[in-house]
């Protein structure tokens, strides 16, 4: 009898175990709005990281949860300006699917969130111990990258080689690995994460690496080389910012003769390196799109249309093989896209790709993978088939010599 009521005391403890909301860790971000310890029922935004760019990806753990318990996750947009007079709109930071995970390891989608009138978006989930965890999107934070990059290293041993970037102006570490040996014939830059909140980018770069590291690779790794940066915006990834437009300027429009952010520098630095000892074939820079993208795409270079000769021709061999081999289930679309947004060819210059193409060669492609993040697809296995998918297309394309 004294057993069964201490199981029952015990029990009743848990029920009414507190609530707790837990952001201090790598990449976290909330901002508790309300939270209702009866109902549980959470209402959080995105925090604000003065100057660190846009307030759209939120990471969170939930502490003092029961087996079972029902929680209801509310999420709606920060409600002060990034910038003077400007609010992000709430879209960026609903997903259709969320994210959550029992352990903070492995992660899976929430069933499609319920919108409001008052444009909040309405997640129910359902905890399984006393921690659950609540995310944007699958999460990928610089110890992710350490451990791909430790992987990618141990898996190939001399075939591969760590280095560090750069320090960032936090003094964070940007770390990268090149992949195959550094005379082969055939050079390639892959970067990743310009803009911290595009998590997919970053799977999709693992993805990428980790068929680099494959035994089906091993041919492609005798020939070429690649160059490749898991996370650039470290430091905003690091304490869960947004990076697009923080200030003076993000990465993706740091590409200029006077970079701010160090790592920008850098980069420029080493492939104009590649550029003149080996020459860059290709150029590659990950990214998330739109909420309203719902499906990969590749942004291409202003004046595709008026190209001609062999430029043209590598440029579209590119677009046809891509999307050969990435194919699902998501799909990337057939034909090229353009940044129209970006107005004025002075900015169009500072945006990575653009200074690739200016700087490589007659034969150097530089593209913009946009990886669609609102899918029921767009999950991080998903993402890194897109980056074993596009390795393989690369491998495609840099199987036909230099043009």
């Amino acid at each position: 009898m004294m057993k069964a009521l201490s199981i029952l005391l015990l029990g009743t403890v848990f029920a009414h175990a507190e609530l707790r909301v837990v952001t201090d860790f790598e990449g976290g971000n909330a901002e508790v709005v309300s939270l209702d310890q009866t109902a549980g029922r959470l209402r959080i935004m995105p925090a604000l990281r003065e100057g660190r760019g846009w307030p759209c990806w939120w990471f969170l753990r939930l502490e003092g949860t029961t087996v079972g318990q029902e929680i209801t996750l509310e999420v709606q947009g920060q409600t002060k300006p990034f910038r003077p007079e400007t609010i992000l709109a709430s879209s960026w930071c609903q997903p259709d699917q969320a994210v959550l995970s029992h352990d903070g390891k492995m992660w899976r989608q929430t069933s499609k969130a319920e919108r409001t009138v008052d444009k909040v978006a309405v997640y129910r989930v359902q905890a399984e111990g006393p921690t659950l965890w609540l995310a944007w999107g699958p999460p990928f934070v610089p110890s992710t990258a350490e451990t791909v990059l430790t992987q990618v290293k141990a898996l190939l041993g001399d075939e591969a080689e760590r280095f560090e970037l750069s320090k960032t102006r936090d003094g964070r570490p940007v770390n990268g690995i090149r992949i195959g040996k550094a005379d082969a014939a055939r050079h390639v830059w892959v970067n990743a994460r310009q803009h911290a909140w595009e998590a997919g980018g970053a799977w999709v770069g693992r993805g990428f690496a980790e068929w680099l590291a494959s035994p089906e690779a091993k041919a492609f790794r005798a020939r070429c080389c690649v160059h490749f940066i898991p996370i650039m915006d470290v430091d905003n990834v690091a304490v869960g910012a947004g990076g697009k437009e923080s200030l003076p300027q993000d990465h993706n429009r740091d590409w200029s003769d006077a970079p701010y952010h160090p790592e920008v520098a850098a980069a420029q630095k080493h492939i104009a390196e590649i550029q003149a000892t080996r020459g860059l074939d290709v150029f590659l820079d990950l990214h998330n799109p739109g909420p309203t993208d719902r499906a990969p795409f590749f942004f291409g270079p202003f004046g595709f249309e008026r190209m001609t000769g062999q430029q043209r021709d590598n440029y579209q061999r590119w677009m046809d093989l891509a999307a050969a081999h990435i194919t699902g289930p998501l799909k990337v679309e057939p034909k090229y896209r353009y940044a129209t947004y970006v107005k004025t060819e002075e900015e169009r210059a500072r945006m990575s790709s653009g200074w690739a193409r200016a700087h490589g060669g007659e034969g150097t492609i530089s593209v913009t993978l946009e990886t669609a993040w609102n899918t029921p697809h767009s999950t991080a296995e998903n993402y890194m088939l897109v980056g074993a998918q596009l390795a393989r297309a690369l491998d495609a394309f840099l199987k036909e010599p230099r043009r």
